[in-house]
């Protein structure tokens, strides 16, 4: 395999940031319509401790991002964006050549579709698989809040009394199924770093977020490293965005299967 179509494979795998946790452990249908659509802002829900500014938002579109691996003592990158429309879906696409879409994966509430357009293959399933395979379980809402800049945890877990001060802001410590689970808070009370570790299996992964900037009143990083480690095996990427927009009406399009086969994972992620 050629190391262009490796990293390309391997960047669509990493965007995905749950699934990196699950794949360093131990070990539904597709959407109908054609467009999905949000015009409306709901409800912010209140932050998990009333001093953390935590960003709040209905729509979030990273609509130029770039995606840095180092592979083989190089360093690669590569064009993607991020489309959320909140508890509703998460579309990532990866765009290497002239702002060609050639991998997407599609994440709503109940089933994750990962999509080779250049082989017109498509691979669905629902949240179950990956606890079935990797034997950690995740969800929709794992996945958006490591993209949104969210603890992991429901807001209504975190007690005053449990978030406590350090050197570089504030540390808050607590589980997270059947992780540990460390946030950290700079001392603006932004989320700057979440790890989370499987003693079990000594697993360990971390997503630090930097260059917080504003943008639509939204205060967001533009800059995120996450890093995993597995049996003294470690892998990692930069994901920097360069245009960002919030709460603005966010249209999806959804692709046409009839000229697509439906395949196992391994046919389109061989690893």
């Amino acid at each position: 395999m050629k190391i262009q179509t490796i990293i390309l494979k391997y960047s669509l795998v990493v965007l995905l940031p749950l699934l990196t946790i699950t794949s360093c452990s131990s070990a539904k249908k597709l959407t109908a319509s054609s467009t999905i659509s949000s015009t409306q802002s709901t409800v912010a829900k209140p932050a998990i401790q009333s001093k953390l500014h935590l960003p709040q938002f209905s729509t979030m579109n990273a609509a130029k991002c770039k995606f840095a691996i180092t592979l083989r003592e190089k360093t690669y990158s590569i064009t993607s964006s991020v489309k959320i429309i909140k508890d509703s879906i998460i579309q990532v696409s990866i765009m290497p050549l002239l702002g060609i879409e050639m991998y997407r994966a599609v994440l709503c509430p109940d089933s994750v579709i990962i999509i080779d357009k250049n082989n017109h293959n498509y691979f669905v399933t629902d949240y179950g698989f990956f606890r079935k395979r990797f034997g950690v379980a995740i969800g929709f809402k794992d996945i958006q809040a490591l993209l949104s800049n969210q603890p992991l945890n429901s807001a209504n877990e975190v007690a005053g009394s449990e978030l406590k001060a350090n050197d570089n802001g504030y540390e808050w410590i607590t589980s997270y199924k059947d992780l540990k689970a460390d946030y950290q808070f700079s001392k603006e009370y932004q989320l700057s770093k979440t790890t989370l570790e499987q003693t079990a299996s000594e697993a360990k992964f971390n997503c630090s977020y930097s260059n917080f900037n504003t943008f639509d009143s939204v205060v967001f990083p533009t800059q995120c490293l996450i890093e995993a480690s597995h049996n003294q095996k470690q892998t990692g990427f930069t994901f920097t965005i360069e245009k960002l927009t919030f709460n603005t009406p966010l249209s999806i399009n959804s692709i046409n299967f009839s000229d697509y086969n439906r395949v196992g994972l391994e046919q389109i992620l061989p690893f």
